[in-house]
């Protein structure tokens, strides 16, 4: 190893030449060959030896006690195999990670579908359920509004069946007429306290409705309104009205169905006996409104998808509902002819 030769000179002591060889260190190790001993302090730039006054001469041999660096330990402890097998370890990693999140991601898309289906389907059934609600309201108040009618038309009936037991002098007559006049007109004071029932809510707004119950009451109105417009006296004519009017309370009773086509013949050949005048020449247009009434009901249902495709959010959104695939495919199919 090369040492490195330092000159020191001292001016209070004669002049002498000391040797010192130094080795690149950062601790120092003073042998001296001498009776005298010295204690050295090292400093960290310049380092400091005390010498006793003997002339004997010494050796400074300062040694790097750190631990020499090995650059090869790197590269020598790695190899190049251990290097793959950590790649493929990291790739393995990265792939796992990147299919959770992959997984993650396609879950979270599935439960935004979910919930947009969920919303819009719980639109419509609100919206269709608000539409039943306003027709209920309104079949009510036409219901209490042709039950006034009824009542004003028995009245009529009993004050003419009055006039004429009256005439005729017929005691009994007289007296049943009386009691029906009665109670017509108790009758009429009742409905006209009558006020349609407010509806109740459910506590679950989100209702399915079949395909029957929503498409039953469109026929019968179409029916009933053109019979109306058939019968251009029923309104106009108080007499004739009223008529119609008990023989529609008259039948009801009975049990025939209003909706039927027995019902409104029963009507028609009771109206055109009693007055037969209004109805010379007119029988085969009175036939019309019940040949166009057998076609109405067919012609909505065929317009009903056979096939309808669901997807599996949709069967998911079904199960979470608590309805099953048909329940809301029939829901589906309603919607979609309403659009």
């Amino acid at each position: 190893m090369p040492f490195q030769k330092v000159e020191f000179s001292f001016p209070d002591e004669a002049e002498e030449n000391f040797e010192i060889e130094i080795e690149p260190s950062s601790a120092a190790t003073i042998d001296l060959s001498g009776k005298a001993e010295a204690e050295p302090e090292a400093e960290a730039e310049k380092p400091e030896v005390v010498v006793d006054d003997d002339d004997d001469e010494y050796e400074i041999e300062i040694v790097d006690d750190a631990p020499a660096q090995d650059d090869d330990d790197v590269s020598d402890d790695v190899t190049e195999e251990e290097l793959g097998d950590y790649s493929k370890k990291v790739q393995k990693r990265i792939n796992k990670l990147t299919a959770q999140r992959r997984e993650a991601a396609r879950e979270k898309e599935a439960i935004l579908r979910e919930r947009q289906e969920l919303e819009t389907f719980t639109k419509q059934l609100m919206e269709k359920n608000k539409e039943l609600q306003s027709s209920v309201v309104e079949g009510q108040e036409a219901a209490l509004e042709q039950a006034k009618r009824t009542a004003a038309g028995e009245a009529i009936l009993a004050k003419r069946a009055y006039k004429q037991a009256y005439e005729a002098g017929d005691a009994d007559k007289l007296i049943e007429a009386q009691e029906k006049l009665t109670n017509a007109k108790i009758k009429a004071d009742r409905l006209n306290t009558l006020r349609p029932p407010a509806l109740q809510e459910d506590e679950n707004p989100v209702q399915t409705e079949t395909e029957e119950q929503i498409t039953a009451p469109v026929p019968v109105d179409e029916r009933a309104n053109s019979w109306a417009a058939s019968n251009t006296w029923f309104g106009q004519d108080d007499e004739m009205t009223s008529l119609a009017l008990g023989l529609h309370t008259k039948l009801v009773k009975l049990g025939i169905d209003p909706q039927s086509s027995e019902y409104y013949e029963q009507i028609d050949a009771r109206m055109k006996q009693v007055f037969p005048e209004q109805f010379e020449g007119q029988g085969e247009v009175a036939n019309k409104p019940k040949r166009q009434s057998n076609i109405v009901a067919p012609a909505t249902r065929s317009t009903a998808p056979k096939k309808i495709i669901l997807s599996p959010t949709q069967v998911a959104l079904a199960k979470r509902l608590g309805l099953t695939p048909k329940q809301y495919a029939l829901q589906a199919a309603i919607d979609m002819r309403n659009q």
